[in-house]
Formats: C-alpha cells, structure tokens, sequence
C-alpha cells in the first residue's frame, strides 16, 4: 500500500477504535448478584409522556365576558375574582367621558324616539285617512325606526359593558358611577382588582364561568408546547399528574405560533376537581413517537460523557452501544435505532456496576 494512503487512514482508524467499547464479559450469577436485569429492546412499557408546565384556567365555553369599546375607569368594587356572582349582582361601578356621552346620548335618543313614534301614529292615521300620501307616512316611519335602530345599538354597547339594564332604561348614572352587573351566574375568573383601575378599550373586564353542574369539566390547562414537539401531540392525547393519574386529555391545539417562545398553545380540559384557576401545574402528555424512532426506559440508559449508551446482551455479557438520544419523556427515552433490531435484549436496573465495568473500575 502507498505510505502516504496509509497516513490518511490512519486517524479514520484511531476515530473507529476511540468511540468502540469492548464486550464485557459477566455472567448470570454476577448479573442477578448486581441487581441487572434483561429485557427485550421493544418491549411495552407505561409512560406518563412527555413533561409541561399547564396553567390553570376556567373553559371558555362556558364563560362569558364583558368588556368596553372604550377606556373606562373603575370607581367602586363590590366582587372580586374568585367569588361566586348570581345573575344581576353588582360587580363594580365604572365611568368614563365616553360612557356619559353615550348615556346623554341614550337619553336623548329616547326621547327623540318618543316623539318620532307619537309622529308616526298621528301619520298612519291620517295616511288611512287619505289627508297625506303613502310616501310622506313611510318617511315618518323610516325616521322612527332610524331613530329605534340607534337605540338598540347604544343598548347593545352598554350591554356588552354589562351596565345594570335598569340604568340604560333610566338613562340615570349610578351614586358612583355607572354600576355593571353580572351577566349570568357563576364564578368570577376575572374582575377589577382595585378602584381607580384603568380598563383599557377592547380588553374583557369581566369574565364569568358559568355553574354547569360539571365543576371539574369547568377547568381547562393551558400549555405552551415547544414547536419541535408539537408534530406529536394531537387532539385527544391524554393528560398524567405526576402520580402517573390520568387527569384530562388535550381538547384543541392552535394553529398561531408564538414567534417570541417558538410554541404553540395547546388546550386541555381537566377533570382534577382540586385545583385552582391561575395554579401552574406540571402535567404529562402521552405523544406520539416521531417517526422512526423506538421507546425504551431511562432504567436502560447511561450517560458517558457527552453520550448517551445502553448495554446489548451478548453471548458473554454485554456489549456497551451508543445512542442516538431523539427526547426524554417521563422514565424513558426517545431513541433512533439504527443499527439496533428488534431481536436485541438489553441491561436494565443498576447498569452503573456495568459503567464501571466498562471503565475498568472492577467488579462488585
């Protein structure tokens, strides 16, 4: 062979023996006495998934919210997050130019109203009558209804406000304010938190859960999944507690990347009749595998400096065999098994005695 091809070979060789690890030779008796077991490379085992960290939340469908088109400012509280609101109970009083402006203009559209429809009727009248003509009584009703519609749509901005009904129909303000009622009954998940709190326009104030009867089917979990692993988790996945306890199952995954943390937002609803709304828990999610890829149990792996090996059964022991370590989920490891098969058995239990085989450290 040509000396100088020969110089190029030589450190592909060095490479080849650096990372090879020689079998250890051990035998049944040394393996049961260092607490090693033997299982096969694809076998079955439980997994609670994959770790995240889920906010604690009141499901939206059966919330609803008040907010304003506007900015207001909050000048009295009568309920705080967390308490329990039937139908109709002050929450809190607001006020705000824009809010006196539309109520002056409530009022004076009510009373323009009033005298548009005594217009109308004196109009019909003398329409049936045959003193006026069918065009002059449509252009008395038409401002009559203008005037009806204009109503109808300051009522509905006050509405969404969750101002007390009766106010919008006194057209009067509050001894503080304007006063906003619950919407529905339930369980305040937001609210205002102080007095001379600024609402800013468009942003929901006030957020009601409404009682289903279901307490735990009330509650949902927010969780932020990294975008990398969101291509294993699909609707339905079910939902682990640290104890391994099946607590909910994933109910929508958004579409929206947050470009800031490069997640996804997943939703959960949970059955866990313990928790509380604003809690972060950890919970696990049972995925898919990504393509490829094989599950075995962190009971089989060790770390060797910056690798990740496991121990293959061989006719006089073991054979160390480095990894490829795709994730980590709860007790186990996502591996890509190449140069690995399905006939293969490996060490689990305390393969640390194989480790320090390995190192030549002896025997115990």
């Amino acid at each position: 062979m040509n000396p100088i091809k020969s110089l190029w070979l030589l450190p592909a060789v060095l490479i080849h023996f650096a990372f090879s690890f020689e079998e250890i030779a051990i035998s049944q008796e040394e393996i049961a006495k260092n607490g090693i077991k033997v299982i096969p490379l694809n076998q079955a085992f439980n997994t609670k998934g994959v770790p995240f960290n889920a906010l604690i939340d009141f499901d939206d469908k059966t919330s609803i919210t008040q907010s304003s088109s506007f900015e207001t400012i909050v000048v009295n509280i009568y309920k705080r997050e967390g308490e329990s609101v039937k139908e109709g109970d002050l929450i809190c009083d607001i006020s705000s130019n824009e809010l006196s402006a539309l109520f002056f203009e409530l009022t004076n559209t009510q009373e323009r109203l009033k005298i548009a429809a005594e217009n109308e009727r004196k109009d019909k009248a003398l329409y049936k009558a045959g003193v006026i003509s069918k065009r002059e009584y449509q252009l008395s009703y038409l401002a009559m209804n203008e005037l009806r519609l204009k109503l109808n749509e300051i009522k509905s901005k006050l509405d969404l406000l969750g101002i007390d009904p009766k106010f919008i129909n006194k057209g009067a303000q509050g001894k503080y304010g304007y006063p906003v009622v619950a919407k529905a009954s339930g369980i305040l998940s937001v609210a205002p938190k102080q007095s001379g709190e600024k609402i800013e326009a468009f942003t929901p104030y006030v957020r009601i859960s409404k009682n289903t009867g279901k307490t735990s089917n009330s509650l949902l979990g927010r969780i932020k999944i990294p975008l990398h692993l969101s291509h294993n988790i699909q609707k339905g996945a079910p939902l682990f507690d640290d104890d391994g306890n099946k607590i909910g199952e994933i109910e929508a995954l958004s579409v929206v990347i947050d470009k800031v943390s490069n997640t996804i937002l997943a939703t959960a609803n949970i059955r866990d009749t313990n928790l509380k709304v604003g809690e972060m828990i950890e919970v696990y999610i049972d995925g898919l595998l990504p393509k490829g890829t094989i599950l075995i149990p962190s009971s089989a792996v060790i770390k060797n400096g910056n690798d990740y090996l496991i121990f293959v059964q061989t006719a006089k022991g073991f054979k160390p065999t480095k990894i490829e370590k795709v994730e980590e989920r709860d007790n186990s490891f996502v591996i890509n098994p190449k140069g690995l098969n399905n006939q293969m058995k490996i060490a689990t239990g305390n393969i640390i005695s194989l480790k320090g085989m390995m190192d030549g450290l002896g025997r115990q």
